[in-house]
């Protein structure tokens, strides 16, 4: 476990009053009527929420594209290492690979997502389905990829997914 020295500490105390200040006014927009904004502020709000999608879907982008950066650990690699029926080392170039495709898929969900919200257009169920038919067919090719860790069950990434954010964050 690494060693947390007081500049570290306050570097993460910063980065979370940031996290902070810029979800708060997400969830305000979210939680509070058009009707409770002052000075006819509701509407621009309203449209605003449109963009929190967008958000989401870029944040989660981002999140899978930094872990591509030279010399860092690709997110999928982190958590094939959680997997009981997968061997990492075999595993580590489709790790990278599939740690790009969900970083451009969901980048291109993002900009799917935005062009719908400036043109006032409702995907409805369209782009949460899109993920689910993806994070399917992903374990289909796994288990065809890799067929002597048996078939590949998203309950078993799950669990992976979960044992990895805990050992990440205690």
């Amino acid at each position: 476990m690494p060693v947390l020295t007081r500049e570290g500490l306050a570097r993460a105390r910063r980065r979370a009053a940031w996290r902070l200040a810029l979800t708060l006014p997400l969830l305000l927009a979210w939680v509070l009527p058009a009707s409770a904004w002052p000075f006819g502020l509701g509407d621009w709000v309203g449209e605003a929420e449109a963009m929190i999608p967008v958000l989401a879907d870029a944040g989660i982008a981002w999140a899978f594209a930094r872990t591509l950066r030279p010399g860092a650990q690709p997110l999928i690699a982190e958590y094939i290492r959680f997997d009981e029926r997968r061997d990492f080392l075999a595993c580590a170039g489709y790790a990278r690979g599939l740690t790009l495709f969900w970083a451009v898929a969901m980048a291109g969900l993002a900009m799917v997502e935005l062009v719908a919200a400036l043109r006032g257009a409702d995907l409805g169920w369209a782009p949460e389905g899109t993920l689910l038919a993806l994070f399917l067919g992903e374990h289909v090719v796994r288990s065809l990829r890799f067929p002597e860790g048996g078939i590949a069950w998203p309950s078993q990434t799950l669990r992976a997914i979960l044992r990895a954010e805990v050992a990440r964050h205690g």
